[in-house]
């Protein structure tokens, strides 16, 4: 793609002012939200009762509004060099970001106009020289998790708000991770063109297409590139491994969305791995090898939508169940119990993460944010 005005061939999403996250129905009271398409109703959970669309729609908007509400609420805006930010690292700030946006709250207008501002600005702020948006606190073994997150944010972000200084740093950091891409066609923790790993790469491959959404462009060699590394990751029966074949849970989830994303909906590596995922237990805590829970959820309800028909009918219903009866009454969301990856300690205070990924999983049912439509 060598022009502003090309797509990724298979989505036809224009970049336009928030159109769809993965997930309507406008909130009465709630004033200057794009509004979403309407859904088929939804598939009954085995454990939930019987809803119309309707009342699905409402309870889903209900929870989400309190998770915004929430994190709002512990935004820092203190003035001080934080100011903006809800952690010293940039992925749960991209994320919170993400959560508000993919509720349908725009910059410049409505009743959080000025929590996303803040938080663009704290963004913009941690860009380095060479394009990275470096936090102050690094989870894991380098920064390109949380740039990868940080340019998606950006991206959904720049569709609706012309700041120059927005568009300069995005610019810089989509070069950069396209520059990082190393010779098999993925990315891993360095921003340089070394190794590569799946749960990097898929970072780097959502903040790619968020970008080519907003004319941005992106080259195709590095689209193939990425296509040709997740599929050497493929196992012959099904699942995507970490650098290599194998049936992980989070990598599966990860190589699916990756595959859809870059336009392989229908690959048969694709198909296999979601016959694989489907046979993962839907349930609050560790079962099925998943550790890393909100990451894994984060990106199988993607890979169920995306792929639609059975897979989606059979996922989504337990799915939302799940979050929405686990809910604190304060509107965020905590880790389940029983050796979980994603501790305070890993993924920051506040339950900000948490929270945000909760959120972006049941916004699924809003369709807001481009990046992740059909």
């Amino acid at each position: 793609m060598t022009t502003r005005h090309n797509r990724w061939h298979s989505a036809a999403i224009g970049a336009a002012l928030l159109i769809a996250v993965t997930w309507g129905l406008q909130t009465a009271g709630i004033g200057h939200e794009a509004r979403a398409q309407p859904k088929k109703p939804a598939a009954k959970a085995a454990t939930a009762e019987i809803l119309t669309e309707t009342q699905i729609i409402e309870r889903v908007i209900g929870s989400i509004d309190r998770a915004v509400k929430y994190l709002a609420s512990v935004q820092r805006r203190d003035g001080s060099p934080m100011d903006g930010a809800w952690d010293d690292c940039n992925a749960p700030n991209a994320m919170a970001l993400l959560a508000i946006m993919g509720r349908g709250h725009v910059p410049g207008r409505g009743p959080y106009a000025d929590v996303i501002e803040r938080g663009k600005k704290y963004l913009l702020r941690t860009q380095d020289a060479n394009g990275v948006f470096r936090s102050k606190r690094i989870a894991g073994s380098g920064p390109m998790y949380s740039h990868g997150l940080t340019t998606l944010c950006m991206s959904e972000m720049y569709g609706m708000d012309p700041d120059p200084e927005l568009e300069e740093k995005l610019r810089k950091a989509v070069d950069l991770i396209v520059r990082c891409q190393s010779k098999a066609g993925g990315w891993r923790y360095q921003p340089n063109p070394s190794t590569q790993d799946v749960s990097v790469t898929i970072m780097q491959i959502v903040a790619l297409r968020a970008a080519n959404n907003a004319e941005i462009p992106v080259p195709q060699k590095t689209i193939d590139n990425a296509v040709k590394y997740i599929k050497s990751c493929a196992h012959p029966k099904g699942g995507f491994g970490y650098t290599g074949p194998a049936q992980g849970p989070h990598t599966t989830a990860a190589g699916i969305l990756s595959l859809q994303l870059l336009g392989h909906y229908n690959d048969p590596t694709v198909t296999k791995a979601l016959d694989f995922m489907s046979k993962i237990p839907v349930t609050w805590g560790k079962a099925g090898g998943v550790t890393y829970f909100y990451y894994f959820h984060y990106y199988a309800i993607q890979g169920n939508y995306q792929a639609g028909g059975k897979y989606w009918n059979q996922w989504h219903p337990k799915v939302r169940e799940m979050f929405l009866e686990h809910q604190l009454e304060n509107g965020s969301w905590d880790a389940p119990a029983g050796g979980m990856s994603e501790s305070a300690n890993v993924v920051g205070a506040n339950g900000v993460y948490w929270t945000a990924m909760a959120s972006l999983v049941l916004e699924v049912y809003m369709h807001f944010l481009p990046a992740y439509q059909r």
